[in-house]
């Protein structure tokens, strides 16, 4: 098993230079092909402000748009081309409401997307959420989140998995198998684990192990009791005391028509994590 068509969003920030970094590397370890699409969105401001603007300053500012996406589309093919990696990409030209739904219709026919995380300093952070939620809740395919601050400078590279059992985590990990399967070790992390019964076959966690030893991946369980800290804290305390590379989670939480785009224990990991994150809905 491995990944064959990777999906990557491109714009012109700092942070991308790592997201693109790590798509293209995934791409070249997993001979795969990487798409790098970049927005252009279209200026809806004076439907928002209830005025005219002058025409001038609109070519103008959609120039700067057009020349920003441009310039990521430039620096994900010199990146990809010195790799020595198939890459193909897109511009695509939408308002910010539609670019969610546009993005979701190009990870749907990927194996990965990645994306990044939102820096909470930067005005476009609602913006880069409403991309995350429109992935994950449309597409029906797994995304990898590349911190603002970069990946781990690790030489033993780790995965935790954080278990609760459910479907959204079980479809996470064998969305990650490729990823997994290049660790040299991979936890799978309980937190306060439910009593079970013997039919169940062993303790909570052992039986997603074994399905991962039958791939060929190193992994064990570790149970973690800490009934008075919440989820997000002990995930988040654990990745940082392992050292792991790669947190893997199902994504919990509604679209943001009903509640906050990310719910709980999603939304902490994605605004405090250090490490990138696989996640499926």
């Amino acid at each position: 098993m491995s990944y064959k068509n990777i999906l990557v969003h491109i714009d012109d920030s700092e942070a991308c230079v790592e997201r693109v970094a790590a798509a293209v590397a995934l791409a070249k370890r997993q001979d795969a092909q990487v798409t790098g699409i970049a927005l252009a969105l279209e200026s809806t401001i004076s439907t928002y402000i209830g005025i005219d603007i002058p025409s001038s300053l609109n070519k103008e500012q959609q120039e700067l748009v057009k020349n920003a996406a441009k310039s990521a589309v430039s620096k994900f093919e010199a990146a990809a081309s010195e790799a020595g990696v198939e890459y193909i990409s897109r511009t695509l030209t939408c308002s910010a409401s539609k670019a969610p739904a546009r993005l979701a219709f190009f990870a749907r026919h990927a194996d990965l997307t990645f994306l990044g995380q939102p820096n909470p300093k930067d005005p476009g952070a609602p913006f880069q959420e409403s991309l995350m939620d429109g992935v994950l809740q449309h597409s029906g395919r797994p995304i990898y989140t590349v911190p603002y601050i970069g990946r781990p400078d690790t030489k033993v590279r780790k995965a935790v998995i954080a278990w609760d059992g459910g479907k959204k985590v079980v479809r996470a990990v064998n969305d990650a198998i490729p990823l997994l399967q290049a660790r040299g070790e991979v936890t799978v992390l309980v937190i306060n684990p439910k009593e079970r019964g013997k039919e169940f076959g062993g303790q909570q966690g052992e039986n997603i192990a074994e399905h991962l030893k039958r791939h060929g991946i190193n992994a064990t369980v570790d149970y973690q009791i800490a009934p008075e800290l919440t989820t997000d804290t002990v995930i988040l305390n654990y990745l940082a005391d392992s050292g792991a590379d790669l947190l893997v989670m199902g994504a919990y939480g509604h679209s943001r028509l009903r509640e906050r785009t990310f719910g709980g224990v999603t939304e902490s990991i994605l605004h405090q994590m250090t490490a990138p994150v696989l996640m499926s809905e």
